[in-house]
């Protein structure tokens, strides 16, 4: 159970879901918070709608754009059969603003206990990245690139990392900005990892689109290893993803997204660190990887 008594975000996060399905004629009982992360999860119960309140993504990024670009796409592979969660068909969508919160909404899946099977998790992500190769609506190209080396600059004036330690992601970040990548694009998930993809009463199923950009497909296969290279744990279960997947695989472009990846999460352990103690811990794991990998190289 999530206490919402001592979080005024949260609490204007509930006020802003309620109020907007409320003036959508949606009828229900009580707002259950089904996660609070980097945005909050809403279930209006009894109904399918589920309400998604961007509150600490919103902090970093302004504006609505992101989220009409995850409605966008997922009506898209929604309509074309994809497997994921789909926007809500109870009301529009959105995106909608409440009070200087951006909010969408989704359809409520029932989650099962059984985990994800890994192979059918890469499976299900090479199907969705068939539909999505027809997407023609706009996107960004390789946007976690620029948006992580905007986010360093900004921590590195709050001061959020040692001065090392800022002089080497610095270094990184120069580094992975400047190679130049010959691959195939097309639009992706963007942030294709496990926890983004869910076991349900309706299969296995993807969620969470808001970082969709065009790319290389590999940027997507490095989401759903990247956590297995850096912890050295669960690597049958991203081996096992990656033969689901079921393509060819560039060894040195994967090797470079991983890093590039591990950057991005790295930035983003350290905002969604500042209310959660776990994800600094994640931080400092990562940033010893990248320490020991820059050592290696040097």
């Amino acid at each position: 159970m999530i206490d919402i008594e001592k979080n005024p975000l949260l609490q204007e996060a509930v006020r802003a879901a309620c109020e907007i399905a409320e003036n959508n004629s949606i009828t229900f009982d009580k707002p259950i918070i089904l996660s609070n992360q980097s945005n909050v999860l809403i279930h209006l119960h009894p109904t399918s709608v589920v309400a998604r309140v961007a509150t600490t993504t919103g902090t970093v990024r302004k504006g609505d754009a992101w989220l009409k670009r995850e409605v966008a796409v997922s009506t898209y592979l929604a309509e074309n059969g994809a497997p994921i969660i789909p926007p809500s068909t109870q009301l529009p969508p959105g995106t909608y603003e409440h009070n200087g919160l951006i909010l969408s909404f989704w359809e409520f899946v029932e989650v099962v206990k059984e985990p994800v099977d890994p192979f059918i998790a890469g499976r299900t992500l090479h199907h969705c990245h068939e539909v999505l190769s027809n997407f023609q609506g706009e996107l960004s190209i390789l946007d976690p690139f620029q948006e992580s080396q905007r986010i360093l600059l900004g921590l590195i004036k709050q001061e959020g990392f040692s001065g090392n330690d800022a002089d080497m992601l610095t270094s990184i970040c120069q580094r992975l900005n400047t190679k130049q990548i010959q691959a195939p694009m097309q639009p992706l998930h963007g942030d294709a990892n496990f926890s983004n993809v869910l076991n349900t009463t309706c299969g296995v199923l993807w969620a969470d689109w808001e970082d969709t950009f065009i790319g290389p497909v590999t940027w997507d296969l490095a989401c759903i290893i990247a956590r297995a290279c850096v912890f050295r744990t669960e690597i049958e279960q991203a081996n096992a993803a990656l033969r689901g997947y079921g393509t060819n695989i560039d060894e040195e472009l994967l090797d470079f997204f991983v890093e590039a990846r591990t950057f991005q999460t790295v930035l983003w352990n350290y905002i969604i660190g500042q209310h959660d103690p776990k994800s600094l811990e994640r931080l400092n794991a990562r940033l010893q990887w990248f320490r020991e990998r820059e050592s290696f190289y040097s």
